[in-house]
């Protein structure tokens, strides 16, 4: 009996850490990274960013269709700046780079076109912000 009281506690034990390892967000599933300059959403297999401008909106924002791994990471996708003019925006291609450590997050968006980085930004896990886009005349 005693065997059988021992071999369930480590099975319970098990599933407890199983279940925590799977209720975690990590960044190659689907959640919300933030801080007070932007604000990072993970889709199934595209990530979102949105930089904070000044008044409280954001005025650009970045895309990245895949995962973005755990710790080092370089990526590709755009970079949208919104402007007043038609058609409202102008895209850039751009280079997402950066690493996750346990819940942090630092990010760097480089846009070559632009001869600009913006960042680092350092998010945390489960950290939501948003801000509607700046409504430029």
């Amino acid at each position: 009996m005693r065997a059988r009281t021992g071999l369930l506690l480590i099975v319970s034990l098990e599933l407890a850490v199983g279940s925590a390892a799977c209720t975690s967000t990590s960044p190659d599933q689907p959640g919300v990274w933030g801080s007070d300059q932007a604000s990072l959403t993970i889709a199934d297999s595209t990530a979102t960013v949105h930089i904070l401008a000044s008044g409280g909106c954001y005025g650009s924002f970045g895309e990245v269709d895949q995962r973005i791994p755990v710790g080092a990471f370089a990526l590709a996708g755009t970079y949208t700046q919104l402007v007043g003019a038609y058609p409202g925006k102008v895209q850039y291609a751009a280079k997402y780079s950066g690493t996750i450590s346990g819940q942090r997050m630092s990010l760097t968006i480089t846009v070559p076109a632009l001869q600009r980085a913006f960042g680092p930004f350092t998010l945390a896990s489960g950290v939501t912000e948003g801000w509607p886009a700046c409504a430029y005349p």
